[in-house]
Protein backbone atom coordinates (compact mmCIF):
# COMPACT_ATOMS: atom_id res chain seq x y z
CA UNK A 1 0.00 0.00 0.00
CA UNK A 2 2.54 2.74 0.71
CA UNK A 3 4.43 1.43 -2.61
CA UNK A 4 1.07 2.09 -4.48
CA UNK A 5 0.49 6.05 -2.35
CA UNK A 6 4.00 6.78 -2.99
CA UNK A 7 3.25 5.82 -7.47
CA UNK A 8 -0.06 8.09 -7.12
CA UNK A 9 1.92 10.40 -5.11
CA UNK A 10 4.76 10.40 -7.64
CA UNK A 11 2.08 10.79 -10.84
CA UNK A 12 0.41 13.76 -9.23
CA UNK A 13 3.15 16.00 -8.72
CA UNK A 14 4.79 14.90 -12.52
CA UNK A 15 1.07 15.76 -14.13
CA UNK A 16 0.92 19.38 -12.12
CA UNK A 17 4.57 20.50 -13.46
CA UNK A 18 3.54 19.21 -16.54
CA UNK A 19 0.32 21.58 -16.32
CA UNK A 20 2.54 24.47 -15.26
CA UNK A 21 4.82 24.20 -17.90
CA UNK A 22 2.65 23.79 -20.66
CA UNK A 23 0.23 27.06 -19.19
CA UNK A 24 3.58 28.62 -19.31
CA UNK A 25 4.64 27.36 -22.80
CA UNK A 26 0.97 28.46 -24.03
CA UNK A 27 1.77 32.18 -22.47
CA UNK A 28 5.08 32.59 -23.93
CA UNK A 29 3.75 31.39 -27.75
CA UNK A 30 0.49 32.76 -27.58
CA UNK A 31 2.87 36.37 -27.05
CA UNK A 32 5.27 34.93 -29.80
CA UNK A 33 2.63 34.60 -32.17
CA UNK A 34 1.47 38.07 -31.42
CA UNK A 35 4.59 39.86 -32.03
CA UNK A 36 5.30 38.18 -34.85
CA UNK A 37 1.92 39.39 -36.67
CA UNK A 38 2.70 42.88 -36.93
CA UNK A 39 6.08 45.35 -38.23
CA UNK A 40 4.54 48.89 -38.85
CA UNK A 41 5.50 51.89 -37.15
CA UNK A 42 4.49 53.47 -33.56
CA UNK A 43 2.26 55.95 -32.41
CA UNK A 44 1.10 54.46 -28.84
CA UNK A 45 5.08 55.44 -26.84
CA UNK A 46 3.67 54.59 -23.37
CA UNK A 47 2.02 51.90 -21.52
CA UNK A 48 0.40 53.50 -18.84
CA UNK A 49 -0.58 50.34 -16.80
CA UNK A 50 2.27 48.69 -17.23
CA UNK A 51 4.16 51.01 -15.86
CA UNK A 52 2.08 50.95 -13.03
CA UNK A 53 1.68 47.41 -12.42
CA UNK A 54 5.81 47.35 -12.66
CA UNK A 55 6.00 50.88 -9.57
CA UNK A 56 3.98 48.17 -7.83
CA UNK A 57 1.45 48.81 -4.66
CA UNK A 58 3.83 50.28 -1.74
CA UNK A 59 3.10 53.13 -0.02
CA UNK A 60 5.08 56.04 -0.76
CA UNK A 61 6.93 57.03 -3.96
CA UNK A 62 8.03 54.75 -6.67
CA UNK A 63 9.47 55.03 -9.96
CA UNK A 64 9.32 52.37 -13.05
CA UNK A 65 10.84 53.24 -16.38
CA UNK A 66 11.46 51.32 -19.62
CA UNK A 67 14.18 52.13 -22.46
CA UNK A 68 13.40 50.03 -25.73
CA UNK A 69 15.29 50.48 -29.37
CA UNK A 70 15.53 48.61 -32.30
CA UNK A 71 17.90 49.16 -35.02
CA UNK A 72 19.42 47.49 -38.72
CA UNK A 73 22.82 48.34 -40.72
CA UNK A 74 23.75 47.50 -44.36
CA UNK A 75 20.59 47.38 -46.95
CA UNK A 76 18.53 49.35 -44.60
CA UNK A 77 19.97 51.70 -42.28
CA UNK A 78 17.49 52.12 -39.43
CA UNK A 79 17.43 53.27 -35.44
CA UNK A 80 14.81 54.02 -33.45
CA UNK A 81 14.57 54.60 -29.61
CA UNK A 82 12.20 54.90 -26.91
CA UNK A 83 12.07 55.87 -23.15
CA UNK A 84 9.37 56.03 -21.26
CA UNK A 85 9.27 57.06 -17.03
CA UNK A 86 6.94 57.25 -14.52
CA UNK A 87 6.92 58.60 -10.49
CA UNK A 88 4.09 57.41 -8.18
CA UNK A 89 3.07 58.62 -4.65
CA UNK A 90 0.90 55.94 -2.96
CA UNK A 91 -1.20 57.45 0.18
CA UNK A 92 -3.85 55.69 2.43
CA UNK A 93 -6.61 56.23 -0.11
CA UNK A 94 -5.13 58.22 -3.34
CA UNK A 95 -2.23 58.07 -5.99
CA UNK A 96 -0.76 60.64 -7.61
CA UNK A 97 1.65 59.78 -10.63
CA UNK A 98 3.51 61.59 -13.95
CA UNK A 99 4.35 60.10 -16.56
CA UNK A 100 6.52 60.97 -19.86
CA UNK A 101 7.54 58.75 -23.39
CA UNK A 102 9.58 60.14 -25.82
CA UNK A 103 10.91 58.35 -29.01
CA UNK A 104 13.27 59.25 -31.76
CA UNK A 105 13.70 57.54 -35.31
CA UNK A 106 15.82 57.81 -38.64
CA UNK A 107 15.83 55.73 -41.49
CA UNK A 108 18.28 56.11 -44.08
CA UNK A 109 19.68 59.73 -42.80
CA UNK A 110 15.93 60.90 -43.11
CA UNK A 111 13.82 61.45 -39.57
CA UNK A 112 11.08 58.87 -38.85
CA UNK A 113 10.12 59.25 -35.60
CA UNK A 114 9.58 62.05 -33.47
CA UNK A 115 6.93 61.50 -30.73
CA UNK A 116 6.57 63.08 -27.21
CA UNK A 117 4.09 62.71 -24.34
CA UNK A 118 3.51 63.97 -20.95
CA UNK A 119 0.18 62.37 -18.41
CA UNK A 120 -0.76 63.54 -15.13
CA UNK A 121 -3.06 61.41 -13.08
CA UNK A 122 -4.75 61.75 -9.63
CA UNK A 123 -6.72 58.88 -8.30
CA UNK A 124 -8.91 59.29 -5.31
CA UNK A 125 -10.13 55.46 -3.91
CA UNK A 126 -14.29 55.53 -3.14
CA UNK A 127 -15.05 51.53 -2.30
CA UNK A 128 -12.82 48.60 -2.29
CA UNK A 129 -14.19 47.87 -6.01
CA UNK A 130 -13.89 51.08 -7.05
CA UNK A 131 -11.84 54.65 -7.62
CA UNK A 132 -12.27 57.79 -9.12
CA UNK A 133 -9.88 59.50 -10.91
CA UNK A 134 -8.89 62.71 -13.50
CA UNK A 135 -6.16 63.08 -15.69
CA UNK A 136 -4.82 65.70 -17.96
CA UNK A 137 -2.13 64.78 -21.18
CA UNK A 138 0.04 66.24 -23.72
CA UNK A 139 1.19 64.94 -26.60
CA UNK A 140 2.24 65.49 -30.11
CA UNK A 141 3.70 63.92 -32.98
CA UNK A 142 5.24 65.17 -36.46
CA UNK A 143 4.47 61.84 -38.16
CA UNK A 144 1.00 62.02 -37.97
CA UNK A 145 0.71 66.11 -38.09
CA UNK A 146 -0.30 66.32 -34.84
CA UNK A 147 1.28 69.59 -33.41
CA UNK A 148 -0.31 69.64 -30.01
CA UNK A 149 -3.15 67.52 -28.30
CA UNK A 150 -3.87 68.49 -24.85
CA UNK A 151 -6.67 66.41 -23.11
CA UNK A 152 -7.97 66.85 -19.88
CA UNK A 153 -10.62 64.16 -18.61
CA UNK A 154 -12.30 61.97 -15.45
CA UNK A 155 -14.02 58.49 -14.83
CA UNK A 156 -14.30 55.75 -12.72
CA UNK A 157 -12.23 52.68 -12.47
CA UNK A 158 -13.56 49.50 -11.56
CA UNK A 159 -11.41 46.42 -10.05
CA UNK A 160 -12.17 43.10 -10.14
CA UNK A 161 -10.27 39.52 -8.74
CA UNK A 162 -7.03 42.00 -7.53
CA UNK A 163 -4.41 40.07 -6.03
CA UNK A 164 -0.63 40.38 -6.30
CA UNK A 165 -0.76 37.67 -9.14
CA UNK A 166 -3.65 39.07 -11.57
CA UNK A 167 -5.97 41.86 -11.56
CA UNK A 168 -8.75 42.87 -14.15
CA UNK A 169 -9.35 47.07 -14.33
CA UNK A 170 -12.53 48.52 -15.81
CA UNK A 171 -12.62 52.64 -16.64
CA UNK A 172 -15.57 54.37 -17.74
CA UNK A 173 -15.56 58.25 -18.46
CA UNK A 174 -14.32 60.71 -20.96
CA UNK A 175 -12.83 63.91 -21.75
CA UNK A 176 -12.18 67.33 -23.13
CA UNK A 177 -9.93 67.41 -25.92
CA UNK A 178 -8.59 70.03 -28.00
CA UNK A 179 -5.94 69.48 -31.23
CA UNK A 180 -3.82 71.33 -33.43
CA UNK A 181 -3.45 69.79 -36.76
CA UNK A 182 -1.58 72.57 -38.39
CA UNK A 183 -2.95 73.75 -41.76
CA UNK A 184 -5.87 71.74 -40.33
CA UNK A 185 -6.08 74.19 -37.72
CA UNK A 186 -7.15 73.55 -34.03
CA UNK A 187 -10.55 71.46 -33.14
CA UNK A 188 -11.93 70.82 -29.86
CA UNK A 189 -14.30 68.05 -28.93
CA UNK A 190 -15.14 65.74 -25.96
CA UNK A 191 -14.63 62.17 -26.42
CA UNK A 192 -16.14 59.18 -24.10
CA UNK A 193 -12.86 56.99 -22.68
CA UNK A 194 -13.55 53.43 -22.39
CA UNK A 195 -10.77 50.83 -21.53
CA UNK A 196 -10.17 47.15 -20.23
CA UNK A 197 -6.97 46.44 -18.68
CA UNK A 198 -5.46 43.01 -17.74
CA UNK A 199 -2.43 41.69 -15.95
CA UNK A 200 -1.13 38.68 -14.97
CA UNK A 201 1.69 37.05 -13.37
CA UNK A 202 2.78 33.08 -14.06
CA UNK A 203 5.03 30.92 -11.21
CA UNK A 204 8.09 32.01 -12.99
CA UNK A 205 7.34 35.58 -12.35
CA UNK A 206 6.74 36.82 -15.87
CA UNK A 207 4.16 39.21 -16.32
CA UNK A 208 1.77 39.76 -19.17
CA UNK A 209 -0.55 42.74 -19.23
CA UNK A 210 -2.75 44.17 -22.24
CA UNK A 211 -4.31 47.29 -22.06
CA UNK A 212 -7.01 48.53 -24.91
CA UNK A 213 -8.58 52.29 -24.87
CA UNK A 214 -11.52 53.27 -27.44
CA UNK A 215 -12.44 56.50 -27.25
CA UNK A 216 -15.71 58.02 -29.32
CA UNK A 217 -16.55 61.43 -30.34
CA UNK A 218 -19.27 62.59 -27.83
CA UNK A 219 -21.94 63.68 -30.53
CA UNK A 220 -20.65 61.50 -33.42
CA UNK A 221 -19.64 58.11 -32.62
CA UNK A 222 -18.58 56.84 -35.93
CA UNK A 223 -15.31 59.39 -35.05
CA UNK A 224 -13.78 57.05 -33.35
CA UNK A 225 -9.74 56.40 -31.98
CA UNK A 226 -8.43 53.24 -30.69
CA UNK A 227 -5.19 52.65 -28.12
CA UNK A 228 -4.10 48.89 -27.35
CA UNK A 229 -0.76 47.17 -26.03
CA UNK A 230 0.89 44.11 -24.74
CA UNK A 231 3.84 43.58 -22.81
CA UNK A 232 5.62 40.72 -21.58
CA UNK A 233 8.27 41.45 -18.78
CA UNK A 234 10.61 38.83 -17.53
CA UNK A 235 12.82 39.59 -14.42
CA UNK A 236 16.69 39.55 -14.62
CA UNK A 237 17.23 40.95 -11.55
CA UNK A 238 15.28 42.48 -8.68
CA UNK A 239 15.03 45.89 -10.58
CA UNK A 240 15.41 45.53 -14.37
CA UNK A 241 13.24 43.45 -16.45
CA UNK A 242 13.36 42.28 -19.52
CA UNK A 243 10.59 43.74 -22.08
CA UNK A 244 8.73 42.70 -25.22
CA UNK A 245 5.88 45.12 -26.52
CA UNK A 246 3.51 45.54 -28.85
CA UNK A 247 1.47 49.15 -29.33
CA UNK A 248 -1.44 49.78 -31.66
CA UNK A 249 -3.13 53.38 -32.42
CA UNK A 250 -6.00 53.51 -34.65
CA UNK A 251 -7.92 56.74 -35.97
CA UNK A 252 -11.14 56.40 -37.66
CA UNK A 253 -10.64 59.95 -39.28
CA UNK A 254 -6.80 60.53 -39.86
CA UNK A 255 -5.45 63.73 -41.66
CA UNK A 256 -5.41 63.16 -45.47
CA UNK A 257 -2.03 61.08 -46.40
CA UNK A 258 -1.91 59.45 -42.66
CA UNK A 259 -2.75 55.88 -42.27
CA UNK A 260 -5.64 54.71 -40.32
CA UNK A 261 -3.63 52.16 -38.12
CA UNK A 262 -0.20 51.93 -36.53
CA UNK A 263 1.21 48.86 -35.48
CA UNK A 264 5.01 48.09 -33.29
CA UNK A 265 6.40 45.82 -31.63
CA UNK A 266 10.01 46.76 -29.66
CA UNK A 267 12.53 45.23 -26.71
CA UNK A 268 14.00 46.57 -24.38
CA UNK A 269 14.89 46.79 -20.92
CA UNK A 270 12.46 48.00 -18.00
CA UNK A 271 13.28 48.93 -14.39
CA UNK A 272 11.60 49.62 -10.90
CA UNK A 273 13.02 51.52 -7.74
Amino acid sequence: MDVRRSVRSGARKVFSSRRKLVSFKSHVVLAAVFLCCFNQSVNAIVDIESLRERAGAVSGWATAGSFEASGSNGNSDKTDVSLSGLAQYLGDNFSNLIVFGSEYGESSGNKSADEQLLHLRHTRTLTVLTDWEYFYQWQQNDFIQLEERDLLGTGLRFKYGVNPNSGLYLGIGGFYESENRGVDGTSQIGRSNVYISYRKTNDKKITFVGTAYLQNKLDEFSDRRAVGGLSVSVPATDNFDFLISVDLEHDSRPPVGIEKTDWTYKTGIGWKF
